[in-house]
């Protein structure tokens, strides 16, 4: 195994870590606002890890944090396989677990 890593790995690396960053341009709206969504979901599951590594976490922090990470999983598994998430169904999801829907979500 090559222990200096090669120029053209290297380049490889960066094209995949563009392609994974740059959203395809044919998203809708509504799927950026998704995306963002699920965003704004990860950073509160982390907010709420940070929390439970501090102290002793209760199973309500556990539970809280299962919900968010299902959440997070459906919409992040919706979007890479271009399926549309009706807003209906997603405003339900986000209401049983607890979250806040952007308001410039449509429906």
């Amino acid at each position: 195994m090559a222990t200096i890593p090669s120029n053209d790995a290297e380049q490889k690396f960066q094209a995949m870590l563009a392609n994974l960053l740059t959203p395809p341009s044919g998203w809708s709206e509504k799927q950026q606002l998704e995306l963002e969504m699920a965003r704004d979901i990860s950073v509160e599951m982390l907010r709420l890890a940070e929390a439970m590594r501090d102290s002793d976490p209760g199973l309500e922090a556990l539970l809280t944090l299962l919900k968010y990470a299902k959440v997070m999983d459906f919409i992040l598994t919706t979007l890479a396989s271009r399926r549309e998430i009706r807003p209906q169904t997603l405003r339900v999801i986000f209401k049983l677990a607890g979250l806040k829907v952007d308001e410039a979500y449509p429906g």
